[in-house]
């Protein structure tokens, strides 16, 4: 019987995952993108309604837009994928709509509880194993995949390839006071991490971070800069350089140094208080 399923594609992720997908995922024959499952199996296509539709926008509405990272390797036995953080608004949309449509609950209800995740290989160990050692050395190469989910997409499988059969936009994130903060040190691999781990749940502030050096983690790129809206760097010399590379993409964004010397390591108590401190002041939040 054909099904449905409710996905977020990240294109994004494409260029890191792609070929990895191609030779250890068999969906992506059957024409599925790079994705982060929502809820499946959902209802045979033939039975979907406008009034399905509609009930499940309505259900959708309730999480506005969000930004996402995909930085981190994870196992189920036979399955290497990417997690996808925050994790929170995709488990609060799959349990929307799970309440909405109890009759269909995540994964047939096999699983206990919801966990999000962009399968990159699946359905044998050894297959899992190589990827994911792959997919850790790319991550430490490329950095961390960045996104926006805005919509999500009902695919369904009645011609024996997976396709769109409707897409629901996302209501807007209020923007009124929340700003993407680009947090900005030498390598990408304590400070500025700290940074974004500490400032990324915030609901006032969408962070990222990157590092000037060549052999930064994440170096900073043009995509980066255009992003933020305020400029947050260790160190003066991290400001200097990014003047250098990024002048003119740099008029009208704000660049503050935080004077934060490169003597801690990644979430050491001390470098915690003063990021709280610093950028509390000077982004005038708690």
């Amino acid at each position: 019987m054909a099904i449905s399923a409710f996905a977020v594609k990240v294109p994004a992720a494409e260029a890191l995952v792609g070929d990895l997908r191609c030779r250890y995922d068999a969906t992506v024959a059957l024409g599925v993108p790079a994705h982060i499952t929502v809820l499946v199996p959902f209802m045979d296509p033939a039975l979907i309604t406008p009034e399905v539709l509609e009930r499940a926008q309505q259900v959708l509405n309730k999480t506005p837009s969000f930004d996402f990272s995909l930085a981190k390797v994870e196992r189920f036995p036979e399955t290497a994928y990417l997690a996808p953080e925050p994790a929170a608004p995709f488990i609060e949309m799959t349990m929307a709509l799970v309440e909405a449509f109890p009759n269909f609950p995540p994964y047939g209800g096999e699983h206990q509880g919801v966990i999000p995740h962009l399968t990159v290989a699946h359905g044998n160990t050894l297959n899992a194993d190589a990827a994911a050692a792959e997919l850790q050395i790319r991550l430490l190469a490329s950095g961390a995949v960045h996104a926006t989910c805005t919509e999500v997409t009902l695919i369904e499988n009645s011609s024996g390839r997976w396709q769109d059969m409707h897409v629901f936009q996302l209501p807007q994130a209020s923007t009124r006071f929340m700003r993407n903060v680009l947090f900005i040190c030498s390598r990408n691999q304590w400070r500025s991490p700290t940074a974004e781990q500490l400032w990324r749940r915030h609901p006032l502030i969408s962070a990222r971070s990157a590092g000037t050096s060549p052999n930064a983690r994440h170096k900073v790129s043009v995509d980066d800069v255009e992003w933020a809206d305020v400029i947050l760097v260790m160190e003066e010399k991290h400001k200097s350089r990014l003047v250098a590379e990024f002048t003119r993409m740099l008029e009208g964004k704000p660049i503050h140094v935080l004077d934060i010397p490169d003597e801690y390591k990644y979430m050491d108590p001390e470098l915690i208080e003063e990021l709280q401190r610093s950028v509390g002041s000077i982004l005038e939040i708690d």
